[in-house]
């Protein structure tokens, strides 16, 4: 867009008649006819933006009841979600589209702020107070309007975002607030009051002193104001610039008002005696203009109010074209606009997926940019594009929205376009990646059971594992036992049976290394292993009974005897111990076998000779205990001794 000086081209309005017919190419103002609802219903403007958006309702709705609507270009007059269902309506805007007004929860009506990415946002009442209404929002989402309680006096509230409302005495009405949080309204002596901070209110009176009438719900940038006030019970539009009030029209009618102001200038309405209305525009430089007279004729258009303007100069309203009720934005004409936006910034968000689980997820995209024109351009999300299916995979969602699937090593490319108001285009393309999965589960705990297995029987044992593992992505990874290893064991000595379950031979001395690996659903796979050990049997047998065979030999007559032992063991583990006859001392003996030996039967010079058997009993493991025996080869016959018995004598 091209710049352009307003106060030159409202200068040369003003010398045209009032409804002198303009060519195309003379009018000062292009007009757009913003139409109607979808569902043909025409608006009611209550303001416009920055970005040339306006504010609204529609009142013809089936049900009676208002409904809050919202313009942009390239959307035209949209309902709003949590606001289209039940009596709604928006009295303003702010640059970033956020709307300010008030609707029905329940059986009260309660103030709203509304933005895109919140929704509906409720501003409660102030104390016990059972209904709020708001009026004005300034861009950072300060709210200004009124509380009240059934039979009480109203009182005027502010509240920032994120805070309850604090009212705003004197005030009954709070309708208007600038971007340093001045604001305007109505006071308890009917008139206009102009709230700078706590201790400077200014009371701006009326044409006809204290006895008359006066309110204001503009202000600007500057502080400057407009409204109306009445001067011989007549109302009449005015601007207050910090001295007294201005009165801005004279087409002599019977009522004006000033309903908004942008940088001094400002907009409104003005009533003629037969009840017909025309819209205006008024600054210190130009006085007022009917706005008829600032449009090419012929396009069958009559401009009955102006509700808003923006810095840029663009004016919204309401009229008729070729008899019909509708809705118009005025932009300052220029020459053709053939210079696109330029972005100032883009971004998505989020603009990195994790984890990617093929989930939908919601990304919003953030375009800003700049217009050689003075106005902010309108961005929105284009297009959106990457691998799978568009509708499946990914889609636009909304004016800056979209909605793409969490597929691991994907990325998506989403186009922002933003337009000025001649319709020129500027595009560019903002990156979304879902990176992929390369992290390998964690395994956090593995046991076997059992873990110590005895007796070591040479039996096979069931054993089995339990996992504990988790994935950055995956909710829970798969997992199962995929080795069982020993140092000397074969294929016949362990198997897996199941996904945690396996056997294992019970060899004393082996420790069997379980694996378990674990697998997300990208393929990384995270092995770990546990021990299942085996004792070794170091527990020799028992000897439960030794004897032998003859245990006395007589008489000793120096010839060799055979004698056998008998031996009876047994073995926590080996249910037939090995045993035999290892040595045997005493005198003159040789072992003749396992179990068998041959002695000399001769005594010792002093009396009996005593031989001493030895018996080694060992288990598979080589655990090994010993036991002895004894045979006696004695002097006296044992049976005569036995007969005689100790101290009867004999030989």
């Amino acid at each position: 867009m091209k710049r352009y000086t307003l106060a030159a081209l409202a200068l040369l309005l003003v010398l045209l008649p009032s409804q002198q017919a303009l060519r195309a190419d003379q009018a000062l103002y292009v007009i757009q006819d913003l139409g109607l609802t979808p569902d043909g219903l025409a608006p009611t403007v209550t303001g416009v933006n920055a970005k040339g958006q306006l504010s609204g309702y529609v009142s013809d709705t089936p049900d009676g009841n208002p409904r809050a609507v919202r313009f942009t270009d390239g959307f035209g007059w949209q309902y709003l979600t949590g606001l289209d269902a039940a009596y709604s309506v928006a009295t303003g805007i702010n640059k970033d589209g956020a709307l300010v007004g008030y609707h029905l929860v329940g059986s009260r009506l309660l103030a709203f702020r509304y933005t895109d990415n919140g929704g509906v946002e409720d501003i409660l009442p102030i104390g016990s107070g059972d209904t709020t209404l708001g009026f004005a929002i300034n861009d950072a989402g300060e709210v200004v309007g009124s509380s009240s309680t059934q039979g009480l006096p109203s009182v005027a509230f502010r509240a920032a975002v994120g805070t309850a409302a604090l009212a705003v005495p004197p005030l009954s009405k709070a309708c208007g607030i600038n971007a340093a949080g001045v604001i305007v309204g109505f006071g308890p002596a009917s008139h206009a009051l102009l709230y700078q901070s706590e201790t400077n209110i200014i009371d701006l009176g009326s044409f006809e002193g204290d006895a008359g009438f006066s309110d204001a719900c503009a202000i600007d940038e500057n502080g400057r104001v407009g409204g109306w006030a009445t001067d011989a019970g007549v109302g009449y539009a005015f601007d207050y610039a910090g001295t007294v009030l201005q009165r801005v029209e004279s087409f002599g009618g019977v009522f004006s008002k000033t309903e908004a102001i942008a940088s001094g200038r400002s907009v409104g309405w003005f009533m003629l005696a037969d009840g017909t209305m025309h819209a205006f525009t008024h600054s210190d430089a130009d006085g007022a203009i009917d706005l008829n007279a600032g449009i090419a004729q012929g396009g069958g258009w009559v401009l009955s109010t102006a509700k808003g303007i923006n810095a840029a100069g663009q004016i919204v309203g309401e009229g008729t074209k070729n008899g019909n009720w509708t809705t118009f934005r005025l932009t300052v004409a220029a020459t053709k606009d053939t210079t696109a936006p330029v972005f100032t910034s883009l971004s998505a968000t989020p603009s990195i997926i994790f984890p990617p689980k093929g989930q939908k997820v919601t990304v919003t995209v953030t375009g800003t940019a700049t217009d050689d024109s003075g106005a902010m351009p309108v961005c929105k999300l284009a297009t959106v594009s990457g691998p799978g299916s568009a509708g499946v995979d990914y889609d636009v969602t909304g004016a800056n929205t979209a909605a793409v699937l969490a597929v691991g090593g994907r990325t998506y490319t989403l186009n922002e376009v933003c337009v000025d108001g001649s319709n020129n285009a500027a595009f560019q393309a903002i990156a979304v990646t879902v990176p992929a999965d390369i992290t390998a589960p964690a395994i956090n705990e593995l046991t076997a059971t059992p873990s110590r297995i005895s007796p070591p029987n040479g039996q096979l044992v069931p054993v089995s594992v339990a996992v504990l593992a988790t994935d950055d992505v995956d909710d829970q990874p798969m997992c199962a036992l995929t080795g069982i290893a020993a140092p000397g064991a074969t294929s016949a000595d362990l198997a897996i049976t199941g996904q945690y379950s396996g056997t294992v031979r019970a060899v004393g001395g082996r420790t069997y290394a379980l694996t378990v690996s674990c697998f997300d659903a990208a393929g990384n796979r995270s092995a770990r292993s546990v021990n299942v050990v085996v004792p070794p049997d170091t527990t020799a047998p028992v000897i439960c009974a030794l004897s032998a065979t003859p245990s006395f030999i007589w008489p000793p007559n120096g010839k060799m005897v055979p004698v056998a032992v008998s031996v009876t063991a047994k073995d926590d583990l080996d249910s037939n111990p090995t045993c035999s006859l290892t040595s045997v001392t005493g005198g003159e003996a040789v072992v003749t076998g396992p179990f068998t030996a041959s002695v000399r039967a001769s005594k010792n010079n002093d009396g009996n000779r005593i031989y001493v058997l030895q018996v080694s009993c060992s288990d598979r493991a080589h655990n090994t205990s010993v036991g002895t025996v004894t045979v006696t080869v004695t002097k006296d016959d044992p049976a005569i001794a036995y007969v005689k018995g100790p101290g009867k004598g004999g030989k």
